[in-house]
């Protein structure tokens, strides 16, 4: 398609696309004007029946809208990498890394509130993902998130059905430039006349302004894959130049098909020429996020609103309440003068004066004729409005009841008394508007796909990229580093983005903010338990407290329970020392062990001295010449060794008989 015909088909999508989108713009942005703004809570009708009266504004809206966007702010959802086909556990987390830290930037996270509060306020809010240069001196490109202050400067494809609009075909986001910023930054661009405007184009040409649109679409091409026999699967064109390499590897092209691919391009258009590109985008999906309040089909056609919308007849109704009954309240104290005519004639301008000063005396002509000489009398002062006391309540509780948002939720004294109590009100509120929360989710699930799609883009060179964990911590990570294996002597490519395939899903909850100040409250509860359990619990307590110079007592606490063997020793922790036992056991089992060799050798001293007296009355009876009783064999001494008491006697085994004159015992 040349430029002339895809500037013709932008015109006739533009125009479709504004048609259908306008009359819900026009809706939405009245409700986010009346939520938000000052002045604009009040009608023509009551506009014209009040008129020279007072007409106030109390916004209740605003505050309970708030309620749901801070809840967001405060529960931000967050990404969750998997692995898919061909994809690494590894690698899924340096993606979700990458993903956290884009999310986690100041800029980022107000691109989404600000979808986010339209969403709520009006139905519908839109931020986009773009890349750009890191610097300005190099060819490393970032992905960031971008804000769309006005969302309904932004228009789909109408016929995309799908709650994230990813079946889009096209979509526009349109700029007012002033004429002359317009002949700056296009100075050869054809700029047009309001008169000469034709039917079609009339729309994007004003006296001072110019519409410029950024005009992304989608454009369906023939691709040929392969199937390679290391299971990947690649684009034809891509391998044409490195077939042979392959081959010298082992890898071969095991199958060929052709499938048909989106891809997606870009180009800034007005409303007489294309100004740029087109330009093909980096990612296969059109790079801008809608966010919905309450998004229904309504007989074909789809249908977005807000909490504003049916909150504001409820509103209004409170507005005109409230400023009837401070009216009826502010003429209470200035009841009216009655008097005759002839009696205040000539101090007319003291009655007239009453409403602004307080005169310390009033004059009057007596008139003996009139009843109470013709002195001036006030009348009885209006009755309090009770009713509109009544009514101005009855509309702050349908105010409450169309938004969800009751005094509880509001930090408001309510009925509620007890703590459960309040806590069931405001999870009562929460639930009744889940589903602006549950749609955000929607919207960045999305967002992160496009994201994660656009990793394996971008980031396809080697570079030193900051991820960030759970807890908010940041590392550099190296990613597309070729080495070379030491054992095969192949290039080896770490943190390689860009194979496999990753799924996204979107996790809801506490920030990790929030549930550390959660855990902190728990673990100080347990701390009450005596036993170890209690001293872990104080040592989670410490590693939760969000504070300043706490490092040392964080790694004193931990020294301490590894010491103890209530903590698994970390790396480069010191381990626990062997146990030791307990020295009154080790000094009772040495008494017990001095008592055993005690009975032993007393054992033994008695065994002896009855083997000594044993054998002294033998000798004895031996004497006499009397045979003692039968004893049994002495165990046989070694040779040459006496036997047990020092001496060779004689008997059997005993050596020859000394000398004469020799000694006991002696050869």
């Amino acid at each position: 398609m040349n430029k002339a015909d895809l500037h013709r088909e932008m015109l006739e999508r533009h125009r479709t696309c504004w048609d259908y989108w306008k009359p819900q713009y026009d809706a939405a942005r009245e409700d986010v004007e009346f939520a938000f703004t000052p002045d604009s809570q009040w009608d023509d009708w009551m506009r014209d029946t009040r008129t020279g009266r007072p007409m106030y504004t109390v916004n209740r809206l605003r505050q309970a809208l708030k309620q749901i966007t801070n809840d967001q702010r405060q529960n931000r959802p967050q990404a969750k990498v998997r692995a898919a086909e061909g994809g690494d556990a590894d690698l899924a987390e340096v993606r979700q890394g990458i993903i956290r830290g884009i999310d986690s930037q100041i800029d980022a996270q107000r691109a989404v509130d600000t979808a986010f509060l339209f969403a709520v306020g009006g139905g519908y809010g839109v931020w986009r993902v773009n890349t750009r240069y890191a610097d300005d001196g190099g060819f490393d490109q970032v992905i960031e998130r971008e804000e769309i202050a006005n969302p309904y400067s932004v228009v789909f494809d109408q016929a995309a059905k799908k709650k994230d609009r990813r079946d889009a075909r096209f979509a526009f986001v349109d700029t007012r430039w002033a004429r002359s910023a317009f002949r700056a930054r296009w100075p050869d661009a054809k700029l047009v006349s309001v008169d000469g405007a034709t039917e079609a184009t009339k729309d994007w040409w004003a006296e001072d302004e110019v519409t410029v649109s950024e005009y992304w679409y989608k454009k369906a091409e023939q691709v040929e894959i392969v199937l390679l026999s290391d299971g990947s699967v690649h684009d034809a064109d891509d391998l044409a130049l490195i077939v042979d390499e392959l081959a010298a590897q082992g890898i071969t092209i095991q199958r060929r098909r052709v499938i048909e691919r989106d891809k997606v391009y870009q180009c800034i258009v007005s409303g007489a020429e294309i100004l740029e590109g087109p330009n093909e985008w980096a990612g296969r999906f059109i790079p801008l996020v809608p966010c919905w309040g309450e998004l229904i089909n309504v007989k074909g056609r789809d249908q977005f609103f807000g909490a504003t919308r049916f909150a504001k007849d409820a509103q209004r109704m409170y507005n005109y309440e409230r400023s009837t009954f401070i009216e009826t309240l502010a003429d209470q104290p200035y009841s009216p003068f009655m008097a005759d005519a002839a009696s205040i004639e000539g101090y007319e301008a003291q009655y007239q004066s009453l409403r602004t000063r307080r005169p310390p005396v009033l004059l009057y002509k007596s008139n003996p004729g009139l009843p109470n000489g013709g002195k001036p009398s006030r009348e009885a002062p209006p009755a309090f409005p009770a009713a509109l006391a009544q009514a101005a309540a009855i509309s702050a509780d349908d105010v409450k009841a169309a938004t969800g948002i009751h005094d509880a939720s509001l930090g408001a004294r309510s009925n509620e008394t007890s703590g459960r109590a309040i806590l069931a009100r405001q999870r009562e509120g929460d639930v009744a508007n889940f589903d602006y929360i549950d749609n955000l989710s929607y919207a960045l699930k999305y967002d992160f796909e496009i994201l994660n799609d656009l990793i394996t883009a971008v980031y396809d060179t080697e570079r030193q990229i900051r991820i960030v964990g759970d807890d908010g911590a940041e590392q550099v990570v190296a990613v597309n580093r070729v080495v070379v294996d030491e054992q095969t002597g192949q290039p080896v490519t770490l943190n390689d983005l860009t194979q496999g395939r990753y799924d996204v899903s979107v996790t809801v909850g506490p920030s990790y903010t929030t549930q550390r100040m959660e855990a902190a409250e728990a673990m100080m509860q347990l701390a009450n338990d005596p036993s170890p359990i209690g001293m872990v619990a104080k040592y989670g307590f410490i590693k939760n407290l969000d504070a300043p110079m706490l490092e040392d007592v964080r790694e004193a606490a931990r020294k301490i329970l590894v010491g103890q063997g209530l903590l698994e020793p970390a790396e480069g922790d010191q381990p626990p020392p062997p146990p030791q036992p307990n020295p009154k056991d080790v000094a009772g089992a040495e008494k017990d062990a001095a008592s055993a060799r005690k009975y032993n050798a007393e054992a033994e001293g008695q065994e002896i001295e009855n083997q000594a007296a044993a054998f002294q009355f033998g000798a004895q009876l031996g004497a006499l010449g009397i045979a003692g009783p039968p004893q049994p064999p002495p165990p046989a001494p070694a040779p040459n060794q006496p036997p047990q008491g020092g001496f060779f006697v004689a008997g059997a085994g005993a050596p020859a008989a000394p000398a004469p004159g020799g000694f006991p015992g002696q050869p």
